[in-house]
């Protein structure tokens, strides 16, 4: 029950955090405290995986990087550890003595107040959406000097992405439903958010894009979905993935309105794994890119 307690918090607010950055990382992000162009001799922290890897694959160094519970780049997992994204410690940063602390801008309201005050020069990228990711990739590369490496990133993943998009066909709209969160909590992903980037992108249909309400997610309604009837229901979790999960199943099972929609009778219901649909993007958009794909199309 503690367990189940705790995951609802942080679904709560985590859930509110993105709803209220998503207008305000961008303005942020260019409030760096520079004097001058980033040099190739200045410490950075990346304080996020998705930001970590991105410097990385543009050659940018880095002296820190966070704690994670998923796989990172062998490139960068040698490099000292500050801590979780979301409760970084403060003591080793600070002892790493970083120029520029990089992160996602997903977690600019949870931390950002305690890095200004404790005088940590910070940037927060948006990576809410697929095209914001490749946006902060130029700004990034631009930076910090790697102009260059920003350009063949940036082509290697629009070939793959054309590759990806060719053989769509425009006429053929499946409607889709993205559930975020554990049962008597959903909330359903927007298009502003970043699995709904990748439905918008692959021309399918999200039913949440027909809310009037912004922000990355917003409210679900079991009768309101029911009406729109899917034709895929995705399952996205967030803390205790296996325990929500469970949670999911168990209200799929013993709620019997679940068995009137299309996608359950179909057998259509799939749990999005955090390692390519997050709720941020990063470098690996072009996997998730294909991996949405061949769930809506194959």
């Amino acid at each position: 029950m503690k367990k189940r307690f705790l995951s609802l918090i942080m679904l709560i607010a985590i859930s509110l955090l993105l709803t209220s950055c998503s207008t305000e990382q961008t303005s942020q992000s260019s409030q760096v405290q520079q004097s001058e162009k980033a040099s190739e001799d200045m410490r950075i922290i990346g304080g996020s995986r998705a930001v970590s890897e991105i410097l990385a694959k543009l050659d940018i160094e880095i002296v820190g990087r966070p704690s994670t519970q998923y796989e990172i780049m062998n490139e960068i997992k040698d490099v000292p550890e500050i801590g979780f994204p979301m409760n970084p410690d403060l003591e080793k940063i600070k002892a790493l003595k970083p120029d520029i602390y990089i992160t996602s801008g997903a977690l600019q309201e949870m931390i950002g107040d305690m890095l200004v005050e404790n005088g940590i020069n910070t940037m927060f990228c948006d990576l809410d959406s697929y095209d914001s990711v490749k946006e902060t990739i130029e700004k990034l590369a631009k930076e910090f000097n790697k102009e260059e490496n920003g350009k063949e990133l940036i082509a290697e993943i629009e070939k793959e992405e054309q590759e990806i998009l060719k053989d769509i066909n425009p006429n053929k709209k499946v409607k889709v439903m993205i559930l975020f969160g554990a049962p008597g909590h959903f909330m359903l992903a927007s298009n502003n958010s970043f699995a709904g980037s990748l439905i918008e992108k692959l021309g399918a249909e999200n039913i949440a894009s027909k809310a009037d309400i912004s922000g990355q997610y917003v409210p679900f309604s079991l009768e309101t979905a029911l009406k729109e009837n899917p034709d895929i229901i995705f399952r996205m979790y967030h803390g205790d993935i296996e325990e929500a999960k469970k949670q999911a199943n168990e209200e799929f099972k013993n709620n019997p309105q679940w068995e009137k929609f299309k996608a359950v009778k179909e057998g259509k219901i799939y749990d999005l794994d955090p390692e390519c649909f997050g709720v941020t993007g990063d470098i690996k958009i072009v996997e998730s890119l294909k991996k949405m794909k061949e769930y809506l199309y194959e």
